[in-house]
């Protein structure tokens, strides 16, 4: 493990997670390596770039939506959700902002596994964006 790596892990907050549930009619089946990779490693770095993520996107719809903070609470959630849905540059910014925050063998994994981790990072981005909206 590089110094980088070290680094990034100490920088990421602790997330209290009960045994991640597998999804299928018996609790006792194994988690897929891809559920594992989202609760050790996705949402540690959603928490911490949570910050970075909300500014990114909050500068994204200042820039192509006028009048965004005066739109009604639901009106602004919607507007993210399509944005979020249809952008690609920006879901492309943002993944990239996650994916910096990986260690190497995290990395290997997410483009190992890429459509998956893509497709749960937009998810849980989405999910947390929608949640704050108040602060976008």
């Amino acid at each position: 493990m590089t110094d980088r790596d070290r680094a990034l892990l100490a920088l990421r907050p602790t997330i209290q997670i009960t045994e991640p549930a597998s999804g299928g009619a018996d609790p006792e089946a194994p988690v897929s390596e891809t559920e594992a990779f989202l609760h050790r490693t996705l949402r540690p770095i959603l928490k911490l770039q949570n910050p970075t993520l909300l500014a990114l996107v909050a500068a994204d719809v200042a820039g192509r939506v006028p009048g965004f903070e005066r739109f009604a609470p639901d009106d602004r959630r919607q507007r993210l959700a399509e944005t979020l849905r249809r952008d690609s540059r920006l879901k492309r910014v943002l993944l990239g902002a996650v994916l910096g925050a990986m260690t190497a063998d995290e990395l290997a994994f997410a483009l190992a596994h890429e459509a998956e981790v893509r497709r749960r990072v937009v998810a849980l981005l989405t999910e947390r964006v929608l949640s704050q909206a108040d602060q976008v």
